[in-house]
């Protein structure tokens, strides 16, 4: 192995995070992975394989479109020591646990680290430095992208088939001060990183705020009776795709105030999948990663349990500090805290969590340029 060659952390058991380390190892890194023990099924599974088995149907993966058996990714035995073992942690594991995981693996934390959040909802970057911090890692990098790097699919127990990789993948540093660095350091492994003005235009810049809840919230009654169904497109019909757009209108709006860049929907996933269209029914239905997947099981899935709490109610949070009204957002969360009877408003990414309540929009862009200490 390269002696230059960097040891990364994969935290996460799902088949992005596996299709991700697989990438990693192929370029000649020391790959370990890692998970809590309630969602580790699958790496177990690749422990006690002679390999990870991987079908790439996308040319750009390092190795191209080949299929391969992928050795030498380590299983770790929890996640500290995975942590503790590397110079840079990916973290692929859902956004609602990341206090947890960091809480079991404080004393593994080190300022010489990288945290990268694939992805890292609306500010998680924002609530890991507050953790590292606390920690005794003060000085920990951390970031987070807008979505997953690879998509990949389950093709069974150390399987899995990698069906997209995005050609560009926007990132935001927290402090943003620290962008540079970030990028020199990953350019080698991460080319397709863009860099966005800080992590919460970052936590903007991915379409699953519109591609996840309202798919699964119009399509519930199917979802509840028959899933998991083939959901092409997210099973995105021209009635939720206007719903979709007014979600985005409400998104651009808080952009505006932040003086951010006008995206829409459409346009992250022209750019990240080289597609086209005249609708955002037209695009989603155009991305090839987004044919043939299985829907929600239930409709408690992370689409809904996940980023609801940790990009729905954290833009909403922004929003009123900006005085910009967003009742499709909010119906949105309302709708899920029904659905799952509880309060995400509550036990969501609100501003105190985040490190940014009290300020106002010049107080959170001083913060997020050149961190805590701007407070």
């Amino acid at each position: 192995m390269p002696s230059a060659a960097t040891t990364y952390a994969v935290i996460g058991a799902t088949e992005h995070a596996l299709a991700l380390a697989a990438e990693l190892r192929l370029a000649g890194n020391r790959v370990i992975v890692a998970e809590q023990a309630a969602r580790r099924a699958a790496l177990d599974a690749l422990a006690a394989a002679p390999g990870l088995d991987v079908d790439c149907q996308v040319e750009s993966v390092v190795g191209g479109r080949q299929r391969r058996l992928v050795t030498g990714i380590e299983v770790a035995p929890d996640v500290a020591t995975a942590i503790g073992a590397a110079q840079v942690l990916i973290f692929m594991t859902p956004q609602t646990t990341y206090e947890d995981v960091l809480a079991a693996s404080a004393g593994s934390l080190r300022n010489d680290q990288i945290i990268l959040l694939c992805p890292g909802g609306l500010g998680g970057a924002l609530l890991v430095a507050r953790i590292a911090a606390k920690a005794g890692a003060p000085d920990l990098l951390v970031a987070q992208t807008s979505a997953m790097p690879l998509g990949g699919r389950n093709a069974g127990p150390a399987a899995l088939r990698i069906a997209s990789k995005k050609k560009f993948l926007p990132v935001g540093v927290f402090p943003a001060s620290r962008t540079q660095e970030l990028l020199e350091r990953l350019a080698e492994d991460f080319p397709q990183l863009t860099a966005n003005a800080d992590v919460i235009e970052t936590g903007f810049a991915g379409a699953a705020m519109g591609l996840h809840p309202i798919p699964m919230i119009m399509n519930a009654a199917r979802i509840e009776a028959d899933g998991p169904y083939v959901y092409d497109g997210y099973a995105i019909t021209p009635s939720i795709a206007r719903v979709i757009d007014a979600v985005d209108a409400e998104r651009r709006l808080i952009l505006k105030a932040l003086g951010a860049p006008l995206t829409t929907f459409s346009d992250i996933l022209k750019q990240s999948y080289g597609v086209d269209g005249d609708s955002f029914h037209e695009v989603v239905h155009a991305v090839p990663g987004y044919r043939q997947v299985k829907s929600p099981p239930d409709l408690r899935y992370r689409y809904l349990s996940e980023d609801v709490p940790t990009q729905l109610v954290p833009a909403v949070a922004l929003a009123r500090v900006l005085g910009v009204a967003t009742p499709m957002l909010d119906a949105t969360v309302n709708y899920a805290n029904a659905m799952h009877g509880c309060d995400y408003w509550r036990s969501g990414w609100n501003l105190e969590k985040l490190g940014l309540d009290g300020l106002d929009a010049a107080g959170i862009a001083a913060l997020l340029a050149r961190g805590f200490g701007a407070r």
